[in-house]
């Protein structure tokens, strides 16, 4: 019998699996594919990363800014992720792994041979649901050169969020809903440039993003051969809400197969990685852990996404404009996943005190009207 068996080695089977096997524990660990370096492109406070080696990091940002009607030097430092540098500072030493791709039958099954079963496969372990109307995040981006990128970017270090509507057919009257820019530097001289809708259901066509970005850009003044024949591409879809479906009986589910990721931002890597040792330790204690309850925390941010999958892209400009001039410790409040539901609606209240008065009604309608 194992003490825990995992299945899923993304960011956060694999925090697990190597935090379990640090406490000592016996651990199995199933995944189709366990050597393969992670593909996404991921990005975190570098306030957050911990204990983790200074090597994980691809490339950092000390003044990202967030676009709206103005722009706003967030005063946080932002970092690019070096995946296979990440996933070395996980090491799987001591970890039984086993190559399979698993069902929910399959997993479930696990459960014969270990005393803790854990789910770690995605929101959609089963591949893409046709037709899905869940809330999604989606994005397409291109990766260039600095030199090539730099007409899109200006001045700025890097944008976490441009909200400028020069993506738009006609930027006086843009189109809902509002998708942004988010432009970083990788390192090694390449920027990521990527166009994002935040929230969405159904989300937004990746189609329509890779248009929007080619025009946001072409106004901008980058080389349309550039954009055509960039030197890597990114697509991203992200189920807002998890899985959407509980994990089978008795077996415990993290990251984005459970509710580990943030309902607004979507991101979920930063706390992936700081629940592991805390999950390792209740399973090494003989308990079963409960990775992600539900908190009153949690309702406030649904209401925060039930806001932004309803918003007019005028009024999402000028939320995030706001957003923008909240004091730092509200904007970290309102990003984290830990944050309380006090803080939470402190820093809700804070955007909403900012934002000019037509806007606030409409916030106020898409958040509790019908």
């Amino acid at each position: 019998m194992f003490d825990v068996a995992i299945v899923g080695l993304g960011p956060a089977g694999r925090a697990l699996a190597s935090a379990c096997a640090s406490a000592g524990l016996q651990v199995l660990a199933v995944d189709p594919h366990p050597d393969a370096v992670w593909a996404p492109t991921f990005g975190m406070w570098a306030d957050e990363l911990g204990d983790l080696p200074t090597t994980v990091v691809r490339a950092r940002v000390d003044h990202p800014e967030i676009r709206g009607r103005a722009a706003h030097d967030l005063t946080r430092t932002y970092v690019i992720l070096d995946n296979p540098a990440l996933q070395a500072a996980l090491p799987l030493t001591g970890v039984e792994i086993e190559r399979s791709r698993l069902d929910d039958d399959d997993v479930l099954a696990l459960s014969g041979r270990a005393r803790v079963v854990v789910d770690a496969r995605g929101a959609r372990p089963d591949g893409r649901v046709r037709d899905d109307l869940t809330p999604h995040q989606t994005a397409y981006g291109i990766v260039l050169p600095s030199a090539l990128a730099a007409p899109a970017l200006g001045h700025a270090e890097g944008f976490l969020m441009d909200f400028t509507p020069d993506w738009a057919a006609d930027p006086d009257r843009p189109e809902d809903p509002a998708s942004f820019l988010y432009a970083l530097p990788l390192g090694d001289g390449q920027v990521l440039l990527e166009e994002t809708c935040l929230a969405a259901a159904p989300g937004v066509p990746i189609d329509t993003l890779k248009v929007r970005l080619g025009r946001r850009l072409e106004r901008r003044g980058v080389d349309p051969a550039a954009i055509a024949t960039p030197s890597g591409r990114e697509v991203v879809r992200i189920p807002m809400l998890g899985r959407g479906a509980p994990p089978p009986p008795g077996v415990v589910a993290i990251g984005t197969a459970g509710r580990g990721g943030h309902p607004v931002s979507g991101y979920s890597v930063a706390h992936a990685l700081a629940s592991a040792p805390r999950l390792a330790s209740a399973i090494a204690a003989g308990r079963t852990p409960v990775p992600d309850p539900t908190r009153a925390g949690d309702h406030v941010r649904s209401l925060a996404l039930r806001a932004l999958l309803r918003l007019d892209s005028d009024t999402t400009i000028e939320l995030f404009d706001a957003f923008g001039r909240l004091r730092p410790g509200q904007q970290r409040a309102f990003l984290s996943r830990q944050s309380s539901a006090l803080s939470v609606l402190g820093a809700m209240w804070g955007i909403f005190r900012r934002m000019p008065g037509k806007a606030q009604r409409r916030l106020v309608a898409a958040t509790f009207g019908r």
